[in-house]
């Protein structure tokens, strides 16, 4: 869902992302002093990519939500209707929609390259044997599979950290697939940050507030003096959600937070954002969207 007015805070008036650009740096300071414009809603909102310079933005400034809406919210009833209707219409709805179809592999070893990709060409001469369709047939379904699993975070995750050489086709142009993750440590300043979807890591605890899930990151992040832990909230209508997954579901959730002595997880998430500082304290969080953006394995 497009949001196409923010309430600015400095300004406490809505906004729509035009008006932010010409009156950033004037009476507009900060990209992160906005919220829902839903006036009983505090959900906080970035114009992402308002601080930089013209000439560098793959996008023009855009508002972009990076907290939890109140569970009364319109707006954010809006967006998960938005998203379920979206993912009921997809040939895999685990599949992350920033990732298109197209993936080149490298083969360092022989010098070549293999493009995969969803519309490549089938021979269906009718002159096809049985055999040779059926044949066809299983081939088909296992590159759609290979595929689509390179569109899950997981497929992802498992590439990454294989050390495969590949190049993948997102939105915003063709990257190798190291460049998609980034790693949670207090090395650089979170403002440093792109604006651009990006896979975080790093390990993490997970615990149980009431019926919601907490994940802290075990690794410091900073935003200028401040330096704590990132975390994020896995809310409990992501969790109860019916296109929800086994692996993160609320049995497997409290299995994993419950377990004696605990068990840290090596915890990713894919993000539209870059983690943000909280303008109710001070806090680093990232926002789940989905629960298809998160991705984990057990730590030995």
């Amino acid at each position: 869902m497009k949001l196409k007015e923010a309430l600015s805070i400095e300004l406490n008036k809505l906004v729509n992302a035009d008006d932010a650009d010409r009156m950033y740096n004037h009476t507009i300071t900060s990209k992160h002093l906005f919220q829902c414009p839903d006036p009983r809603c505090d959900a906080q909102v970035t114009c992402a990519n308002l601080d930089k310079p013209k000439s560098f933005r793959k996008r023009d400034p855009y508002f972009i939500f990076v907290s939890d809406h109140i569970k009364e919210c319109p707006i954010g009833e809006s967006i998960v209707h938005e998203l379920r209707k979206s993912k009921r219409g997809m040939k895999d709805p685990e599949a992350l929609s920033y990732i298109h179809d197209e993936v080149i592999e490298l083969n360092f070893s022989s010098g070549s390259r293999k493009v995969l990709k969803s519309d490549n060409g089938v021979n269906t001469k009718s002159a096809l044997t049985s055999s040779r369709k059926h044949l066809q047939k299983n081939a088909e379904q296992d590159l759609d599979h290979k595929r689509h699993s390179r569109k899950r975070l997981s497929g992802l995750v498992e590439a990454f950290l294989a050390g495969e050489e590949r190049f993948i086709e997102t939105d915003d142009g063709r990257i190798h697939i190291k460049e998609l993750f980034v790693s949670v440590s207090s090395r650089q300043d979170i403002s440093l940050l792109p604006d651009e979807p990006k896979v975080y890591y790093g390990k993490a605890w997970l615990n149980k507030i009431r019926d919601f899930y907490q994940v802290k990151f075990i690794s410091e992040m900073t935003c200028g003096t401040l330096k704590c832990k990132p975390t994020f909230f896995i809310p409990a209508n992501l969790i109860d959600d019916e296109s929800n997954l086994v692996r993160t579901s609320r049995v497997n959730l409290d299995k994993i937070s419950s377990s004696k002595p605990a068990i840290s997880l090596n915890m990713f998430i894919f993000s539209f954002m870059p983690p943000t500082k909280s303008n109710k304290g001070n806090y680093i969080n990232f926002h789940l969207n989905d629960m298809t953006h998160i991705y984990f394995k057990r730590n030995n």
